[in-house]
């Protein structure tokens, strides 16, 4: 593994090959917006998700899926998070990792495929790209999400989420078995701050379905400051925190996990997977002011 910089006029933006993961971005005066990485608490920063989101459930089996009668194993997330990425091209204020599919992806995953994500920095804005091609001479069956994990100092009762629009959501709970509760509770009614508490956090996280806003901002309470988050082309929306820790993750999701009451073996027919035709090419991208 190395460490990859970006830079611009305001921001120095660091990425790790493992998993071309996002590890630091500090501005000029030296503040880091990015969470530590603290293995005591969570060792993830701001890992990728491909080719699934959270967790898979076959019946009764945990990650496991069923794809033309045979049964795959893979664990939360994916592997591109554990998977050493190439530098394909870099330029000082882009960078483009590059992953193929190989023996050990084609093991837990049966498709022939390159993902890419290219991070480019222009002032104060990180534009994050997710490209992903179909290399394979079938329809490809996938998901992705990104993680990002924010530094929150001080605790996260100093923070608000502050959506784009006004919204009317409710929130999803997480199940033991990672299952998605079929009975939501509802959070906001026709507003645009969330106030941020650790009382949402005791169970997972808070996953938003049917949010209309496309983009939201984490505001610190006590300086007005904010980072914004926008993720046009993604359908499912996690804020996810664990308990008493100084981070919180905006998490754009283009997939999500399976429902308590709509669970299937069969990949292709997973909740909000995304099909890709063979030789396709789909773009994700999502968008961090700091």
């Amino acid at each position: 593994m190395s460490i990859v910089a970006i830079k611009s006029a305001e921001l120095e933006v660091k990425i790790k090959t493992l998993g071309a993961e996002l590890t630091s971005v500090k501005d000029n005066a030296g503040k880091e917006y990015i969470w530590s990485g603290d293995p005591a608490v969570w060792g993830g920063q701001c890992p990728n998700l491909f080719p699934i989101v959270s967790r898979l459930r076959n019946g009764e089996k945990p990650n496991t899926y069923v794809l033309d009668g045979k049964e795959y194993e893979m664990g939360m997330h994916g592997f591109a998070k554990l998977s050493e990425f190439e530098v394909e091209a870099k330029s000082e204020s882009s960078v483009t990792f590059l992953l193929k599919s190989n023996d050990e992806t084609r093991a837990q995953y049966p498709f022939e495929f390159e993902y890419r994500i290219v991070y480019t920095l222009s002032g104060r804005e990180l534009k994050i790209d997710f490209i992903t091609d179909n290399k394979s001479d079938r329809d490809m069956y996938y998901s992705a999400g990104s993680h990002e994990g924010f530094a929150t100092t001080g605790g996260i009762e100093n923070y608000t989420a502050v959506f784009d629009e006004a919204e009317t959501l409710s929130k999803y709970e997480v199940l033991p078995s990672g299952n998605i509760g079929e009975v939501p509770t509802p959070i906001l009614n026709g507003e645009r701050e969330l106030k941020l508490s650790e009382k949402y956090f005791e169970v997972d996280a808070l996953i938003f379905f049917d949010a209309k806003s496309r983009g939201l901002a984490i505001r610190d309470d006590r300086t007005g400051e904010s980072i914004h988050i926008s993720f046009p082309g993604f359908d499912t929306l996690l804020i996810w925190k664990m308990p008493d820790a100084e981070f919180v993750c905006v998490e754009p999701w283009a997939g999500a996990p399976d429902l308590s009451w709509k669970v299937v073996d069969d990949f292709s027919k997973k909740y909000r997977i995304r099909t890709l035709a063979p030789n396709a090419q789909e773009t994700l991208t999502h968008t961090i002011s700091f």
